[in-house]
């Protein structure tokens, strides 16, 4: 599978939308400068089975990463001209990974620079997604879900630090 890098975004607890950056810095806590930066999290509904609401666990969802094709798909299915790369606050959009979304858990997207991401698994679509896809092309947020349901992503953690940058190569690694 060839794939690359198209955008890389971070979105930083300050302000209310994504900003685009030229280099995405991943330590150990993923992508510096992001909301989502962290080694650990607070447990929330995703977690309720298993912990009490607020409980610090690992922080399993640093990274967001989407695929054009997937976007694409998603907003032929919201009735919208496209989605552009970061706009649902993904911190890597890539294009050439066919069904990103379902990739097994434990995945490991490998960079050029040799940071490594682990999937954990699908990023569910919301209407948190959907508000930001409202305020650019003015979408209802409730309609997001339902269209993006398979096809929102995924989210990982840093199984080794690295750079990334469009227009870097990506290869993935499914799980044996």
């Amino acid at each position: 599978m060839s794939a690359r890098v198209v955008a890389t975004h971070v979105w930083p607890s300050d302000i209310d939308e994504p900003v685009s950056v030229d280099v995405l810095e991943l330590d150990w806590g993923g992508p510096v400068g992001d909301r989502h930066h962290g080694e650990r999290m607070a447990s929330d509904t995703r977690q309720s089975t298993v912990f009490t609401r607020g409980t610090s666990i690992r922080n399993h969802r640093q990274v967001s990463i989407v695929d054009t094709g997937e976007l694409a798909q998603i907003a032929t299915a919201m009735g919208i001209p496209r989605i552009d790369p970061g706009v649902i606050a993904d911190n890597i959009c890539t294009e050439g990974i066919d069904a990103l979304t379902a990739l097994p858990r434990m995945t490991r997207l490998v960079f050029a620079s040799g940071a490594v991401i682990m999937l954990g698994g699908p990023n569910a679509p919301c209407t948190i997604a959907g508000g930001m896809l409202e305020r650019v092309y003015g979408s209802r947020p409730e309609s997001f879900p339902k269209a993006a349901w398979g096809l929102r992503g995924v989210t990982g953690w840093m199984e080794h630090p690295g750079t990334v940058r469009p227009g870097d190569a990506v290869t993935v690694h499914e799980p044996d």
